[in-house]
């Protein structure tokens, strides 16, 4: 039992050494491994784990959230997305794409010749740009399919918001690009979102991304929610704003009560 005992030790203790001799590289990865299991970590746990003082422990997780990663709290940090419920955009582009296209035909009569508008990452979205193409105005965006869609077409002004890739959505999200719409004074916002609850607001799957879509929200005058039908009712990980920061709702097909309980709120609601 002794020499049992003392093999459990000898076996801790390895973890241990072997933790506290890992790379600056390894020892994030080690980081985001904790997280995937855990959801959150603290200062205080990741000093003792990998044996570095706390000054290190927040530069380490300082890094991560400056690529988007994680998101830094009081005295640790959380995930910036539950991993198993994220979609690609690649994928999400194609479902729905009939419902997508009536909801971008609709928004695109908002669109007039001189405005700066912002249009704002997502599967949706992304099909309205491809209906601008004869106006001319200054688009900005973080979505890298957007620019992708926009960067030949010379009298459309293209401003790109930069900052971390978060390929799941193919957008720029961080310090940076909330950085970019902050300093901006823009016409109307096009939102996308992954949810869109009566109760609970306007929802996406990443909390960084959030973020840079509520500075897109406090930049522009007008915001128009850009949704299908089967957005309505589902809510994502991140909140991003409540209906109040909504003018209109742009959809393809609306419950009568779901857009009765709108109109309640002071929200638009258009469709054909």
């Amino acid at each position: 039992m002794v020499l049992c005992e003392k093999k459990v030790k000898e076996s801790k203790g390895n973890y241990f050494r072997g933790a506290q001799h890992v790379n600056s590289l390894e020892r994030k990865k080690q980081i985001l491994e904790i997280l995937e299991r855990e959801e959150s970590v603290n200062v205080v746990e990741l000093t003792k784990r990998f044996s570095i003082s706390k000054v290190t422990a927040r530069n380490d997780l300082d890094d991560l959230e400056s690529k988007g990663l994680l998101v830094r709290t009081h005295g640790g940090a959380v995930l910036a997305e539950k991993r198993d419920l994220v979609r690609l955009v690649s994928n999400t582009i194609n479902e729905n794409r009939d419902k997508k296209r009536r909801v971008c035909e609709l928004a695109a009569k908002f669109v007039h010749q001189g405005q700066n508008i912002i249009i704002d990452a997502g599967s949706t979205t992304v099909q309205l740009a491809k209906l601008l193409a004869d106006r001319t105005i200054t688009v900005i965006t973080n979505s890298v399919l957007i620019i992708d869609e926009l960067m030949a077409v010379e009298n459309i002004e293209l401003v790109v918001a930069g900052g971390i890739l978060r390929r799941p959505s193919m957008s720029c999200i961080g310090a940076n690009a909330r950085r970019c719409f902050e300093q901006l004074h823009t016409d109307i916002l096009f939102l996308g979102a992954s949810g869109a609850s009566l109760d609970e607001g306007i929802s996406c799957t990443n909390l960084i991304e959030a973020d840079v879509k509520q500075a897109m929200i406090q930049s522009a005058q007008k915001v128009y929610l850009l949704v299908d039908s089967t957005k309505f009712g589902k809510v994502s990980l991140a909140k991003v704003c409540g209906w109040d920061a909504i003018d209109a709702v742009v959809t393809d097909s609306i419950q009568p009560e779901t857009r009765a309980g709108l109109e309640a709120l002071g929200v638009q609601v258009i469709t054909k």
